[in-house]
């Protein structure tokens, strides 16, 4: 962890380099970018009051992600990783565009599954860091992140069926 000269915690070098990776997920989980904006920042000022916290050696990412994840979820009742419109690329985020397809069955599965999935294969985090984030064992992440693709994998598979 980078220290600064009087001994601190460096704020600035721990999570500058999160922020868009905060922004992205709070996008995807508010779908508004005023929202998310705002949850990025309510967020970093949670994680500067909360630095103390943070266990020397471990990685920034996952724990500053954990507090947007979380803040986040908290601003909408019903959240689904993925909004509306993520099939077509937005002006202003960071995201790729998805296969509509892909996307329609994502919004099927369950919201839990969904999490998971997102966290682990669009955010780039580790299984460990999942199963942080939300809360759960690392073998409850692995079931989740299972789950989901199993259940996208059948699910593609009945629609390519249906199309033939």
């Amino acid at each position: 962890m980078k220290r600064t000269e009087t001994g601190e915690l460096d704020f600035d070098a721990l999570i500058g380099p999160h922020l868009d990776a905060g922004y992205r997920t709070a996008l995807a989980i508010l779908q508004n970018p005023d929202e998310a904006h705002d949850a990025v920042q309510e967020s970093a000022f949670k994680a500067w009051r909360k630095l103390h916290q943070l266990r020397e050696g471990s990685p920034a990412r996952p724990w500053f992600l954990a507090i947007v994840y979380r803040l986040s979820c908290r601003r909408t009742p019903s959240w689904l990783p993925l909004p509306p419109n993520w099939d077509r690329p937005a002006v202003d985020t960071f995201m790729s565009p998805m296969d509509p397809q892909l996307v329609a069955v994502l919004r099927e599965l369950p919201m839990r599954q969904r999490a998971a999935l997102w966290l682990r294969y669009c955010d780039d985090l580790s299984v460990a860091d999942v199963a942080r984030i939300m809360r759960c064992t690392d073998t409850a992440a692995k079931q989740l992140l299972l789950r989901g693709r199993d259940a996208l994998r059948a699910r593609l598979t009945s629609r390519l069926k249906e199309d033939i």
